[in-house]
């Protein structure tokens, strides 16, 4: 495979986004089959990708060291083929949940164009690139929950775009310090000590990747989506796309762009975000009256997880934090579609007019239960296995008061 084959995640979905848009509403038909047949393309690539790890394209741009570089290797082909696994699930439930939406074609155009601009920041290993790729989801995130319909949503959608924007801020100055420390923008061969100038690169870069990711306290906007937002927004976005680039930029940072140890003051720093996001958000979600905005509050606690064995340093907390990264991104996106289906059956989410919907809804019931055990850490399911990780590595570190914070959580 040649590297230019390194632009067919970026380039199909763009493409099709446009072509989406563009076919008149009378051909939904074949909307749908070009919807699902690119998803398919693109999955199917997912796996040509990861079965290489290791590939790249580089053409000079911009000169100044600032080159259209994109890298593939073990862990942006890894996270390369869980967006494409995520995309080709939320894509056939929008081809029925949305079938009779207003604005149907531009929500499955925004879902590609999103998944061009994921996988160009996944596979950017140039600072530029990146931020272009990553600026660019905050114009599908905007159009999305505009989407919605709501009176609200137009306002809810310019409060997404603010907090994230400044997260987004925060990391373009974050990666400017940290281009005058390293003296180069390409960043696979970035690898600093964080101390002084770099220290609050690091601060700054993580910012924007737990910003993205919607730890505390820049999540305020993700319940008030689930109520304006449609509900395949939330399992595409806050539940999946945004957990897997959020925790996979901050894992590049601390593990390939700046050289965090145990104990030291910036692992402790992404400690304490991890165990205030994890006992925090979940204790909002227990006096949720709205199934969507219960389900948000909890996804902003999980990120949590993530991130606190992210900083642990230690490699079965690294590993936990990215294992409950996918792990998440599976069983979230489960939980809001259950409560889109939900919503779909009965025209509400309120929690004190739900019941007793286990008999007529018996194969979405199943689903949910599978999903709400699995992010309950219960054995065997695979939430239990990524905590568990979790759990041991704030154990590891001597500081016992995050693997309890865990615990609560």
């Amino acid at each position: 495979m040649t590297p230019k084959m390194l632009l067919l995640p970026i380039l199909l979905p763009a493409v099709l986004a446009v072509v989406l848009l563009l076919l008149p509403r009378t051909l939904r038909f074949l909307r749908d089959v070009l919807a699902i047949t690119g998803a398919a393309v693109l999955l199917y690539y997912g796996f040509v990708f990861f079965s290489l790890k290791n590939l790249r394209f580089n053409v000079p741009w911009l000169g100044m060291g600032i080159d259209f570089d994109l890298r593939l290797y073990h862990f942006s082909s890894f996270i390369l083929l869980a967006l494409a696994g995520f995309l080709i699930l939320i894509v056939i439930y929008t081809t029925v949940k949305m079938k009779d939406a207003p604005r149907g074609r531009e929500f499955m155009a925004y879902i590609f164009l999103t998944a061009a601009f994921a996988n160009g920041a996944v596979l950017a290993n140039n600072f530029v690139p990146l931020v272009f790729f990553w600026e660019g989801l905050l114009v599908t995130l905007y159009g999305m929950i505009t989407i919605g319909g709501r009176p609200t949503s137009g306002r809810t959608a310019v409060k997404a775009l603010l907090i994230s924007g400044f997260c987004d801020f925060s990391m373009i100055l974050g990666i400017g310090l940290l281009w005058t420390v390293a003296r180069t923008a390409t960043m696979s061969e970035i690898s600093v000590e964080p101390t002084g100038l770099a220290a609050v690169a690091f601060v700054l870069m993580m910012i924007g990747a737990a910003g993205k990711a919607g730890a505390m306290p820049f999540h305020t906007w993700i319940p008030d989506a689930a109520i304006d937002a449609p509900v395949t927004f939330m399992a595409f976005l806050p539940a999946a796309f945004e957990k897997l680039l959020g925790i996979y930029l901050l894992a590049r940072i601390s593990l390939d762009f700046f050289k965090i140890r145990t104990g030291s003051g910036l692992s402790l720093l992404l400690m304490i975000v991890g165990a205030v996001t994890i006992v925090l958000a979940v204790l909002m979600a227990l006096v949720q009256k709205d199934l969507k905005r219960l389900l948000s509050y909890h996804a902003v606690s999980q990120v949590g997880y993530m991130i606190l064995g992210i900083g642990t340093a230690i490699p079965v907390g690294i590993a936990g934090g990215l294992f409950h990264m996918i792990n998440h991104a599976m069983y979230k996106s489960g939980l809001f579609l259950s409560a889109g289906s939900v919503e779909h059956r009965t025209g509400t989410t309120e929690l004190k007019k739900l019941g007793g919907l286990r008999r007529d809804m018996p194969l979405t019931a199943f689903g949910f239960t599978v999903c709400a055990l699995a992010i309950s850490g219960v054995w065997p399911l695979n939430g239990f296995v990524s905590k568990e990780m979790v759990f041991h590595g704030a154990l590891e570190t001597g500081y016992t008061v995050f693997a309890i914070a865990a615990w609560v959580g």
